[in-house]
């Protein structure tokens, strides 16, 4: 891998002026193309025509990765503790060796996967009414915070979700879990198990 410092000569395509053209590596503050932030002072490779980035080498992707976890957004929500152990089984069954980092990866991967589906979304609405009919047991259930930090992307998905299904952040979050129940803990053999190992697969490695 060829690390670049700054002023030296490369040629690439430039969007803007539609052609290749000779570049200059220098160093520059780039912002995310989503526009939720920045990444300041990496080395890029510049048009010498119009000047504007038009390639990242390598040796900058670190720090872009740490910008882009300042950038993401966190997601926290207080659910009973049998909640978390419904996500947990799930991520067992789909692979024994996943850790509390995959719940993550489940629950965004469901909200990909509802994202758009009429009937999935009702379906989470009904699971929300069956939830909060849910007879009190007795006994003190306590409550377990779910915590990390999703990409804007993620968030916006469900903000979209929240705002056509009319449920909180809370109890969309319980109506995936228990979605996830119906599709994966409930039945002999599970639907989308496969593709889901192949995920857990990739998050651990």
């Amino acid at each position: 891998m060829k690390v670049y410092k700054a002023g030296e000569k490369s040629k690439a395509v430039c969007e803007g002026c539609k052609v290749v053209v000779a570049t200059t590596f220098t160093y520059r503050d780039v912002p995310f193309d989503d526009g939720t932030g920045m990444v300041k002072n990496i080395i890029v490779s510049t048009c010498d025509g119009c000047e504007a980035v038009v390639a990242i080498p390598a040796q900058s992707t670190p720090a872009i990765k740490r910008a882009r976890k300042v950038a993401d957004i966190p997601l926290e929500v207080s659910l009973p503790a049998p909640d978390l152990e419904i996500l947990d089984l799930a991520a067992f069954r789909i692979d024994p060796n996943s850790t509390a980092k995959f719940r993550k990866s489940l629950l965004t991967w469901y909200l990909q996967l509802l994202s758009g589906d009429d009937a999935a979304i009702e379906r989470l609405s009904q699971h929300a009414v069956v939830l909060k009919k849910r007879r009190v047991s007795f006994q003190k259930i306590p409550r377990r915070r779910l915590s990390f930090k999703v990409s804007p992307r993620t968030e916006h998905t469900m903000q979209k979700i929240m705002s056509s299904s009319g449920l909180t952040k809370t109890q969309l979050v319980r109506s995936i879990v228990h979605q996830i129940k119906t599709d994966l803990i409930t039945p002999a053999k599970p639907k989308n198990i496969g593709t889901l190992r192949d995920i857990a697969a990739v998050v651990a490695a």
